[in-house]
């Protein structure tokens, strides 16, 4: 009994849980670059490519769909990160959506990865991006 005690006792440091990547906080008055995809789930099941440039309070987004542009003021507090999308174009409501970030979304940023992701009323979209050096 004792020994098993011992055993355990010394090799339980070396295992441990798979640890989540901590969520830092991503300062939107920072310069990051992002380049990644986006995917729908459980509507259009659509993927694409999307860009994503924050600075100093603003962003610029574009998406690989037609007229898929956007750009304006970002803010961002622990949890949420919230597009506040300037641009407007009409073609969109013939074309569908861009994708584009707009509106509130949730994010997990861990330094190099940054996912964002929104729950809509007919499913979801995904944003998987990495930070560009």
């Amino acid at each position: 009994m004792r020994r098993a005690l011992y055993f355990l006792l010394i090799f339980m440091p070396f295992v441990s849980c798979k640890r989540k990547a901590p969520n830092l906080a991503l300062d939107a008055s920072s310069q990051f670059k992002f380049t990644g995809i986006f995917e729908t789930r459980d509507s259009d099941n659509l993927k694409g490519s999307i860009d994503l440039i924050i600075n100093d309070g603003y962003y610029h987004c574009s998406s690989s769909l037609p007229f898929g542009r956007g750009a304006g003021k970002v803010e961002v507090n622990s949890f949420s990160i919230n597009f506040i999308d300037t641009l407007f174009f009409p073609i969109p409501t013939i074309w569908g959506p861009s994708y584009v970030l707009s509106g509130e979304h949730s994010y997990r940023f861990d330094g190099n990865h940054l996912l964002i992701w929104k729950e809509k009323n007919i499913g979801s979209v995904h944003y998987k991006l990495k930070l560009a050096k």
